[in-house]
């Protein structure tokens, strides 16, 4: 075979991605893509190729390792229209915080380019929104008034020091990107695994705190507003649910 179009050597390929050759070799020392070889022995990446890449690449970048990766591309219920739904609801949660922020800076513009000043309420209130446009989703923002009806200073203090937002986030995409499948099959329940040791770790085996937290996502779901971007949804716990059976069914 050649290499003229549609098929692109590592170097292209590399670039056109924003990867490095590295990379793609790493990707292909895990199984998660074969390129193909011209006569000459040369890798060489066509249309296939560079979709599985693309679905490798976005979901590393929501910080799945790559075994967690080759496992939900490996089970045939996976599909990309289920990964570009993922994809676009992440991206919009991302851009409802930047909007938010840019409103506000727009309008504190526009009040100094008045001649007035801004008030410290006004300082707090910028601060805190631009800041949190990075540090903190926009359903985390909505949320804050729920986590405050059930949850006290000391409640919210233990759970800050256990509670790890990346490992959690990591672990709804990958929940989301599974849904449809089997929840018996491999990849959902070391899923399960790990949700369940997520759990404890956050909850640190006290069962009123998990209840607590029960009634906070059951809070969310019921606000309209709010469900529109909490994270996990009654599909993914109802999938989660029956994965963790699954696990449990195998142990005994």
């Amino acid at each position: 075979m050649t290499t003229r179009m549609p098929f692109r050597t590592a170097t292209e390929t590399a670039r056109l991605l924003g990867v490095t050759v590295k990379a793609l070799r790493v990707f292909e020392r895990h199984g998660l893509v074969q390129a193909q070889r011209t006569a000459a022995g040369w890798r060489v990446y066509g249309p296939n190729e560079l979709l599985r890449l693309y679905q490798v690449i976005w979901l590393k970048r929501l910080g799945l390792k790559l075994v967690q990766i080759g496992a939900i591309l490996h089970d045939p219920g996976v599909d990309l229209d289920r990964l570009l739904a993922l994809q676009e609801d992440v991206l919009r949660d991302r851009k409802r915080s930047v909007d938010d922020a840019l409103r506000l800076v727009g309008k504190a513009r526009a009040k100094l380019k008045r001649g007035e000043s801004l008030s410290a309420n006004e300082l707090i209130a910028l601060t805190t929104e631009t800041a949190m446009t990075t540090d903190a989703p926009d359903w985390a923002k909505k949320i804050s008034p729920i986590v405050d009806r059930h949850l006290s200073e000391p409640d919210k203090e233990e759970l800050k020091k256990r509670y790890d937002g990346e490992a959690w986030g990591r672990l709804i995409a990958e929940s989301k990107s599974l849904l449809g499948t089997d929840p018996a099959a491999p990849a959902a329940r070391a899923l399960a695994g790990r949700w369940k040791e997520l759990t404890a770790t956050v909850t640190g085996g006290n069962q009123k705190i998990k209840e607590k937290l029960a009634s906070i996502q059951r809070d969310a779901w019921a606000d309209a507003q709010t469900a529109q971007t909490f994270p996990v949804t009654p599909d993914v716990l109802k999938f989660i649910r029956a994965a963790v059976a699954k696990l449990d069914e195998q142990k005994h």
